[in-house]
């Protein structure tokens, strides 16, 4: 008989698999679910009690196996300061562009009950270190984090609220190059 550790961690295993095939998490469902981790659908309410419980676990779970590679490549990059913030910026927002549906869960979770563990803490800590080379000593701990938070928050936004935005500032955030433009001005406004 499986410890209750090793059966949520299957199905949570289960669910990450459909997620990252599915093309919309809406088309996952429990039963999916129950079937690939060999399961009952019981099991997957004692442990989760609702499939959004579920699903926001495995989301935050593979975000940040995605920032944790973030952090990797930022270290690769040799590019000056600046430069590199615009490039890492812009491969962060593709990757939102491409994968709607779990950056949406992700960042909405967050909003609703962040912690300093959560997608949107790790991304700002993985992006202090930029900031940080950029504006030097001329900024406190207190407002380069406020800088970081400002940069992040707006690109969330500018993705959550892609209607409204593109309405208001004629800029699609699912369009390159208006996404890229939007990133460039974004930076040059708070850190130039």
């Amino acid at each position: 008989m499986m410890k209750t550790s090793q059966v949520k961690e299957r199905i949570i295993n289960a669910t990450t698999i459909l997620i990252e095939e599915c093309e919309s998490i809406d088309n996952v469902t429990i039963r999916d679910i129950a079937a690939k981790a060999d399961v009952g659908v019981g099991l997957i309410n004692y442990h989760f009690q609702t499939k959004e419980n579920l699903i926001n676990q495995c989301v935050q779970k593979i975000i940040g196996n995605i920032i944790n590679r973030f952090e990797g490549m930022s270290e690769g990059v040799s590019l000056e300061p600046l430069e590199k913030l615009r490039f890492l910026t812009k491969a962060t927002c593709s990757f939102l562009a491409n994968n709607q549906g779990i950056s949406r869960v992700s960042i909405l979770s967050d909003l609703s009950a962040g912690n300093t563990l959560d997608n949107t803490s790790q991304t700002i800590n993985a992006y202090l270190p930029m900031i940080r080379s950029i504006l030097g000593d001329t900024k406190t701990d207190d407002e380069l984090y406020i800088s970081t938070h400002i940069l992040i928050s707006t690109l969330q936004s500018a993705f959550l609220r892609r209607e409204v935005f593109l309405q208001n500032v004629q800029i699609d955030f699912y369009d390159t190059v208006q996404r890229e433009l939007f990133i460039d001005k974004v930076i040059d406004m708070l850190f130039r």
